[in-house]
């Protein structure tokens, strides 16, 4: 069988469900149908299927969510969807292979909302290793990155070379880690990158790097045979570990250019208004601790206390690295004397500023202790 003909044949055939939908008024109803008839075309045996499609929104660890996705390829199988209905889903970025961004006609404005919107969901992915059990041992590998694409039906008065040079363009504002993996336009030819060897597809997230450059082919009616190729194989080298939705519970926030963990966010006493440091705070509290060196956390805690929590013998937390926020070098507890306490109308409270007002807290994957009695009020704002 020739199956680059049986390709050209269901390019046509979605080419003339195209413009049948023209005949719909409703803009949003066209572009549902319009989106479903690519979608229809994968759901017919063509992913395996261990795949689902959706559409939807992405939620990540950090709190925000992805602005709403055409479709949405997701582990069916391992995976779950954390609201489900005919009409939208929401699922948790672990979850989810990639996503494709389904336009009608690709004019430069809607090739760049689309790029937009890949960015967003790509910024969202998780890094780290994931780790399998096999057996007797744990397997450990990086966790891959999603890929977003782009898949039109028409240009829109404009030229593939046009579009690939308002790739390049927005691809020097933007790290490659946020780039597109495949653009495709039916009947017409797709964009893709090449690495430094004019040999070298970067079809993978992780194989897309700055010496990554966009190239334009033109592949006619052979584009869907292509662009779903490349969409199989991008799926098929994925393996995206476990869904962790404790993540989800308690999600990282992120405050200005930093990410840190919800443990940073607390109420004040007097007012009960939710608060957490500025940035300006965070980046003073990084940028003191740059300046030292990490402490392990058995000299921390002895550094706190003088001695070490009863039962607490485990190396694996004891040697593991802390960093220390103490730019006044106050005391621990085991430093403020007979008196350590002070009791009033309040109630009970340390008889002056010590290491006992230390938050643990993660900024940027690594373990902070900062002594809040060393951060004044103009340190923190307000959570709206």
């Amino acid at each position: 069988m020739d199956t680059k003909a049986l390709f050209q044949a269901v390019s046509g055939k979605m080419h003339a469900d195209f413009k049948a939908s023209a005949q719909v008024a409703h803009r949003g109803s066209k572009g549902t149908i319009r989106e479903n008839i690519f979608r229809k075309f994968l759901e017919e045996g063509r992913l395996p299927s261990k795949y689902g499609l959706g559409s939807g929104e992405i939620v990540g660890r950090i709190k925000d969510t992805s602005r709403q996705s055409d479709l949405i390829i997701y582990d069916k199988i391992d995976g779950v969807t954390l609201l489900y209905d005919e009409h939208t889903q929401v699922y948790p970025i672990d979850c989810v292979y990639g996503i494709v961004e389904v336009k009608s006609g690709l004019s430069k404005k809607e090739f760049i909302d689309a790029l937009d919107k890949i960015a967003a969901f790509k910024s969202m992915a998780p890094g780290g290793r994931v780790r399998e059990s096999r057996g007797g041992a744990t397997a450990s590998f990086p966790r891959p990155r999603p890929f977003g694409t782009v898949f039109a039906y028409n240009l829109a008065g404009n030229s593939m070379n046009s579009l690939t040079e308002n790739l390049r363009e927005w691809e020097q504002r933007h790290p490659p880690e946020l780039w597109p993996n495949y653009v495709c336009v039916l009947g017409v030819g797709t964009i893709s990158h090449q690495g430094k060897d004019a040999f070298q597809k970067c079809l993978h997230s992780e194989s897309i790097t700055t010496e990554s450059w966009p190239l334009f082919l033109e592949y006619r009616e052979d584009s869907l045979w292509n662009f779903y190729s490349a969409l199989h194989d991008l799926c098929a080298r994925m393996r995206l570990g476990p869904v962790e939705l404790l993540s989800y519970y308690e999600p990282l926030q992120r405050i200005g250019q930093f990410v840190t963990d919800g443990r940073f966010q607390f109420r004040r006493t007097n007012d009960n208004v939710p608060v957490r440091p500025n940035e300006a705070t965070i980046a003073k509290i990084v940028n003191w601790c740059a300046g030292r060196q990490p402490i392990s956390y058995e000299d921390y805690l002895l550094k706190r206390f003088g001695s070490l929590p009863v039962g607490l013998n485990s190396r694996q937390v004891l040697d593991r690295h802390i960093y220390l926020y103490d730019p006044d070098n106050l005391p621990g507890f085991h430093q403020l004397g007979d008196t350590p306490f002070h009791i009033d109308e309040d109630g009970v409270r340390p008889s002056q500023p010590s290491l006992l007002s230390i938050i643990e807290v993660v900024i940027d994957d690594h373990l902070y202790g900062v002594c809040m009695d060393s951060l004044g009020a103009e340190d923190f704002e307000v959570v709206l």
